[in-house]
């Protein structure tokens, strides 16, 4: 009978424990969510909506699913990028030094579109770097420890999609299947970097630029500095890494 009444009270802790750390987990992850949504908008300058999120603090790693970043509120459409999930290692002893150290961020961009509007203003010019983030960054170039360190950086982007309502009430659109596959970037320090370097990758091979009068100068400001420090496919040589870095450079002289 004690053995009975002891097995039900356990099985009862079993239960509650389980609630418990489901709880903690959910709250965990609730919180992150709201952090990264925080911090991504203010460096992106537009909305971010974020699926799910998982803080694996025994890996010290971030899953985050379904993340986009949404248009400015004068755009109709609500998604400017669609990113099907963010995979990030994080180094966690720098967080006692107030410092965000990624090991490993792998980053698979499913879709850009790129919207001209009625009046002729683009959606991805609010995604351009600050006069202030281009000054953080030459400070981390220049020596000053940086708040951020990504040590490799892998993306791969599936299309870009760019809509013109310039001429008329339904847009004209052109599709660019891209297809840009585990694309490799080491020593990022400037989080307007990563965006920056979306953009140029992305851009460059279409015909976008041209076709909506985009000027991709701070753009190509904000990334040069990644792509200097060993863009290239996984398992390229260092010289294909460095005819890439160079043809993509190129583009904007």
């Amino acid at each position: 009978m004690r053995y009975n009444t002891f097995m039900k009270k356990f099985a009862k802790l079993v239960v509650l424990l389980v609630v418990i750390i489901f709880v903690l987990s959910f709250a965990k992850n609730s919180l992150v969510q709201a952090v990264l949504s925080g911090a991504i908008a203010n460096t992106a300058h537009v909305p971010v909506r974020i699926g799910s999120t998982h803080l694996s603090l025994f890996k010290a790693s971030i899953d985050i699913r379904d993340f986009r970043l949404g248009n400015p509120s004068h755009f109709r459409e609500k998604n400017l990028a669609d990113i099907s999930r963010i995979y990030a290692d994080l180094e966690p002893g720098d967080l006692t030094k107030s410092r965000l150290h990624f090991k490993d961020i792998d980053l698979n961009v499913k879709e850009i579109v790129v919207i001209k509007n009625r009046e002729g203003k683009l959606n991805v010019d609010a995604l351009k770097p600050t006069q202030k983030e281009k000054a953080g960054s030459q400070k981390a170039s220049a020596g000053k420890a940086p708040m951020l360190q990504i040590d490799r950086l892998k993306m791969s982007i599936g299309r870009v999609v760019y809509r013109d309502y310039s001429q008329g009430e339904k847009p004209v659109e052109q599709v660019f299947d891209i297809n840009i596959k585990d694309r490799m970037y080491t020593n990022i320090q400037n989080p307007s970097a990563v965006i920056s370097l979306i953009m140029v990758e992305a851009l460059t091979r279409t015909s976008i630029a041209r076709l909506a009068n985009l000027d991709m100068g701070l753009f190509q400001d904000g990334a040069a500095g990644a792509l200097s420090k060993g863009l290239g496919l996984v398992g390229d040589g260092v010289d294909q890494a460095e005819k890439t870095t160079k043809g993509l450079l190129s583009l904007f002289k």
